[in-house]
């Protein structure tokens, strides 16, 4: 195994290399302008062994890196630099850009100079881009010489591939340039911390902007996985003898979605209308070199990455195959991306998860998770809700019980995508039964609103897999009837201010009054409601909750002894059906929203009601 410095090891790229470099063996001296941030990174990724990684305090755009001497000592007999630092960000200003582009090369280079002089540095890899214009051969030339119709992020990027080519070619040290195209999503969770490129998109289609599509059939936008980029970097670590050698990473054009069947993908999971056609490219990029990007906040630059024509890919597949990697974009995934970037979008980079919490995926739904022992504990959220809205009833659990928690985004809502094959109801149903059925030993279910409607419902269709439900003011006699109308609920969702909002849940009874209110849960709910996808779901599952059709329970096969409600008295507008009264229930003197406005007692009377059924060999909370 190698011994590795790498820079950018908090970024979307770094963070992943990182991981998959440690689990490889290696061991990793990591760049960090902040330690704290480099820790919670590597805790966010589910990296809790950290022997193997050492932070060094620097800075890209300070002379020697920021290094202290004694952390240039450590690292003046690593094996492979790998240079992934770097914003994505593609805004940047011209001086920015040098500083931390083309100054941090010079820097990288130097010290790949004294390491090459005491050590003899086996691997140097450099992360680029798809456009850059350079490759192993034509490099002995002046790229300031050259100017690149290309925006200040994209040109020093550019300059810095060149000079890091030139100067390693002068050293004799062998140099991998990895070239990603638009860096999307985990492949399997699709979770994509980095808004720019796709997340232009996504957003420019959300709000109503792509009527038609940029580029048309003869153009498309090159993706790759986040995971499948630092599959690829750590493959490169690992090479025994290296070779210098340029790795686009991105699919043939002919495998790939074109703009128009990009754009219409995006529309269809963002739940918004498809593009009626195309615009010309030229004619798209002129206007917004114009200055109506500003009007639209579709950045100038964001064109820049949808091309028309095709790569070398010799490289990479030559890679692929050694080293047995899937670098292909999975098409499966592209839904869960969508959904991810239209929540981060919604919320932006304030939400906060707590450790050990962690995002991650199971079955087709977006979940938040923690690790432990014993029977899991599936937590499924009401409407005006989600997985993260639930996050402090969770942390209470968490304090109480020592089981694996599984917080779960239903289909449409927080971070999971529109089940498209269901009538929506019955998406939601099919959607846990799925995930139910695909977790190997029964669960501890506990609903709330429509999550208990739906726990419900599993308590009915697959009892085996349940060892016992909490339904937390379970829907179990049909709303209002004003909520049947789905377009009237959706006009009124979109255009909801934070105060009108907060009056309609005040009158539903979802709280007892404004003090029980969490400080931030108005506002949440207001950027959720942002979101046309989970406007649409909540409308269309409002709309079935007010259907009489709707609620064909049969309680009567219920097992008393692994069912018990939980209800706030304050809620005087439902009251629990006769036909549940003989179940075990328990009144908190709270209204609707309880699990949400007072999750600590909510957790105490969940361990409680737990602690009361005993598995054989064992209590339900450990």
């Amino acid at each position: 195994m190698n011994t590795v410095f790498l820079t950018g090891g908090s970024g979307f790229i770094g963070r992943q290399v990182m991981a998959q470099l440690v689990r490889a063996g290696h061991k990793v001296y990591v760049l960090s302008r902040s330690n704290s941030k480099l820790l919670e990174t590597m805790r966010a990724i589910g990296l809790d062994e950290f022997s193997a990684i050492t932070p060094l305090q620097g800075d890209l755009t300070k002379p020697a890196l920021g290094l202290s001497p004694a952390d240039q000592e450590r690292i003046s007999k690593v094996d492979v630099i790998i240079h992934a630092g770097g914003p994505m960000d593609i805004m940047l200003q011209a001086d920015q850009a040098q500083k931390v582009f083309r100054d941090g090369a010079i820097e990288m280079v130097r010290l790949a100079a004294n390491i090459h002089k005491s050590h003899s540095l086996k691997h140097f890899i450099h992360v680029v881009g798809f456009k850059s214009p350079y490759s192993e051969i034509g490099n002995n030339h002046d790229g300031l010489s050259h100017p690149h119709k290309a925006p200040p992020y994209e040109q020093m990027k550019f300059e810095a591939d060149l000079l890091i080519r030139q100067e390693l070619a002068k050293l004799g040290v062998p140099l991998s340039v990895v070239n990603p195209s638009v860096v999307i999503g985990d492949s399997y969770t699709g979770m994509t911390e980095q808004l720019g490129g796709l997340g232009i998109l996504v957003n420019s289609v959300r709000r109503g902007l792509m009527a038609f599509a940029p580029g048309g059939k003869k153009y498309w936008l090159p993706l790759v996985h986040v995971d499948h980029v630092a599959a690829c970097i750590a493959a490169l670590a690992q090479e025994k003898h290296p070779v210098s050698d340029t790795y686009f990473l991105l699919d043939q054009q002919t495998a790939s979605p074109d703009m128009i069947e990009l754009t219409r993908l995006i529309a269809k999971e963002s739940g918004v209308r498809g593009p009626i056609g195309a615009i010309p490219y030229r004619f798209i990029k002129a206007l917004l070199n114009l200055g109506i990007d500003k009007g639209l906040k579709m950045p100038k630059e964001s064109i820049d990455f949808i091309v028309n024509s095709e790569f070398p890919l010799a490289s990479k597949m030559d890679l692929q195959a050694k080293h047995g990697l899937q670098l292909s974009v999975i098409p499966s995934t592209l839904p869960f991306v969508v959904a991810d970037l239209d929540f981060r979008i919604s919320h932006g980079s304030s939400l906060y998860l707590p450790h050990p919490f962690r995002l991650s995926r199971r079955a087709n739904l977006a979940t938040i998770e923690k690790e432990g022992h014993g029977p899991p504990i599936i937590l499924l959220h009401g409407t005006f809700s989600s997985a993260y809205a639930l996050l402090p009833l969770a942390e209470q659990l968490a304090t109480l019980c020592e089981n694996p928690i599984y917080l779960i985004d239903l289909p449409g809502f927080g971070r999971s995508p529109i089940r498209h094959h269901d009538v929506q109801i019955k998406g939601l149903e099919q959607s846990i039964r799925d995930l139910l059925m695909s977790i190997d030993s029964p669960v501890i279910l506990v609903g709330h609103s429509l999550g208990g409607y739906i726990a419900a419902k599993m308590i009915d269709q697959v009892p085996e897999h349940i060892h016992m439900g909490l339904l937390l003011q379970p829907v179990l006699q049909p709303l209002s009837i004003k909520f049947k109308a789905k377009l009237m609920t959706l006009s009124l969702l979109r255009f909801a201010s934070e105060s009108a909002i907060k009056r309609m849940l005040l009158k539903e009874q979802s709280f007892a009054g404004e003090h029980e209110i969490p400080a931030e849960y108005i506002r949440y709910i207001h950027d959720e409601l942002s979101s046309p996808r989970i406007r649409s779901s909540t409308a269309e599952a409002m709309s079935a909750l007010a259907r009489p059709e709707s609620f064909s329970f049969s309680p009567a096969n219920w097992d008393e002894n692994r069912l018990t409600i939980l209800w706030g008295t304050q809620e005087s507008n439902f009251h629990i059906p006769d036909q549940y009264a003989g179940f075990p229930a328990i009144g908190l003197p709270y209204a609707h929203q309880f699990p949400i406005s007072h999750p600590a007692e909510t957790a105490s009377r969940i361990q409680e009601a737990l602690q009361e059924y005993v598995v054989p060999n064992h209590s339900l909370c450990i």
